[in-house]
């Protein structure tokens, strides 16, 4: 009785291996759906792969934003040893560092041609009821899409907020070291595969007193953003770096 009771469990554990080892992994799209973004610095390359599985609305804005051109000529205006470097607000472009960290995408930026003349249509019915209507330039505020298994790692990209969870709009982070903190309080949707190198000149720049006690003296800028659509399409050591990569995620215990 005790044998037969042993034998129908070991199936059952094999089952619930196997279910472990699936859990511990993150969930990626196939090889040749990842979408990955190759940033152009002034401090070098540095290449991430979104994950569209964890945060769809957060990747496809930051994939639509780049797309368009809306980070070029951007600087990472902020950056904290130890913790992370911080970029994508469209004010940086006027090099005035008192508007700094306070900028993010229209409603205009966000939207394609067509929606935006459907919104137009929108807004002119409110009007004419005598409601407010919806401006192009109103700022376009992200809903969080917090995780609770996904963690802060080294490497891991991140969309920065106000106070408010649901007012992500176009900057973003990258850690330079594990930061629990961030967990479960900011939405992770991708992470480096090569060029933290870059992220490691970036971040130890002068400080600038005069600027702010998080602002390099000389920022570093985006010059642009290329999108590339599968792992297939990437240089075979960034491939390796990619697999290298989800290994460094499940070891850290960032599973979605």
């Amino acid at each position: 009785m005790r044998w037969n009771s042993i034998r129908c469990l070991a199936p059952c554990c094999l089952a619930l291996t196997v279910w472990l080892a699936a859990a511990s992994a993150p969930a990626v799209p196939p090889d040749h759906e990842v979408p990955c973004v190759r940033l152009h610095t002034e401090a070098g390359e540095i290449l991430l792969a979104l994950f569209p599985d964890l945060a769809p609305h957060h990747a496809n804005n930051f994939l639509h934003l780049a797309r368009t051109g809306f980070y070029d000529g951007t600087y990472f205006h902020r950056i904290v040893p130890g913790f992370v470097i911080q970029g994508g607000d469209p004010n940086t472009k006027d090099r005035d560092p008192r508007n700094d960290g306070q900028g993010g995408p229209t409603l205009a930026d966000v939207l394609t041609p067509a929606e935006q003349a459907r919104l137009q249509e929108a807004s002119a019915v409110l009007s004419a009821k005598g409601y407010t209507g919806l401006p192009l330039d109103a700022r376009a505020n992200l809903k969080a899409e917090f995780s609770p298994t996904a963690r802060h790692l080294r490497g891991t990209l991140s969309m920065a907020r106000a106070r408010e969870n649901d007012s992500a709009g176009s900057q973003f982070f990258i850690c330079v070291d594990r930061t629990a903190a961030l967990d479960r309080q900011y939405t992770v949707f991708g992470h480096v595969i090569a060029g933290m190198e870059a992220v490691d000149k970036i971040v130890t720049a002068e400080i600038d007193p005069a600027r702010g006690r998080e602002s390099p003296r000389d920022p570093v800028k985006i010059l642009k953003i290329d999108l590339v659509t599968g792992i297939g399409s990437l240089a075979a050591a960034e491939q390796t770096a990619y697999r290298e990569m989800l290994q460094t995620l499940a070891a850290g215990g960032s599973t979605w």
